[in-house]
């Protein structure tokens, strides 16, 4: 196979690298309960345990079990937020991505700031055409002469046999197409 034929194979380490962040040894090397246990569910068996605490006289009607249900519904959250994933991602990355995009807004941020599009106004402006007509208005006998100026002094005079040449209006050869097609335009 040559080097222009070569099979290129791609490979992605992004899943491996995206392993979360978990508790779970202890300082003395042993391994705690069930676990490890990520962040999210750390943070639900503490909220949970300080829920429990706060709203003891509501449910705590059991004696001695409310020590173990004390225990058994944190631990059995968290234990379930192991195996739930939205999107693959555990529940509490997902609900602050939920908050973050419903708080971001709609025309989105720019260097930090919200990005504000600015009001639509009616431009106005005038713009005048002015149309030249198809027919050219024929010419005049003669253009009216200018009035001579002064006498300036001469540098060469001709013999007095020549004739002085014709007063015609020769227009000068064009040099480019582009002066060629203009000068067309112009006789038209």
């Amino acid at each position: 196979m040559s080097a222009s034929e070569e099979e290129l194979i791609g490979h992605s380490y992004t899943r491996a690298r995206k392993h979360p962040l978990v508790i779970g040894k202890l300082p003395g090397a042993g391994r705690l309960p069930g676990g490890p246990y990520t962040i999210t569910q750390v943070m639900t068996m503490v909220i949970t345990f300080g829920l429990l605490v706060m709203t003891r006289d509501l449910w705590a009607v059991f004696g001695a079990m409310n020590f173990v249900l004390m225990v058994l519904v944190p631990w059995g959250l968290a234990w379930l937020l192991r195996y739930a994933r939205l999107d693959g991602r555990d529940p509490a990355r997902a609900v602050r991505s939920l908050l973050i995009y419903s708080s971001t807004p709609a025309q989105g941020r720019l260097a930090g700031k919200p990005q504000r599009v600015a009001r639509t106004r009616l431009a106005s402006a005038t713009c005048t055409v002015r149309v030249r007509s198809a027919e050219r208005p024929a010419p005049t006998a003669a253009p009216a002469a200018a009035p001579k100026p002064a006498a300036a002094p001469r540098r060469k005079t001709r013999p007095a046999s020549a004739p002085a040449p014709a007063a015609t209006a020769v227009r000068p050869q064009p040099k480019t197409g582009l002066q060629a097609l203009l000068a067309s335009l112009d006789e038209h």
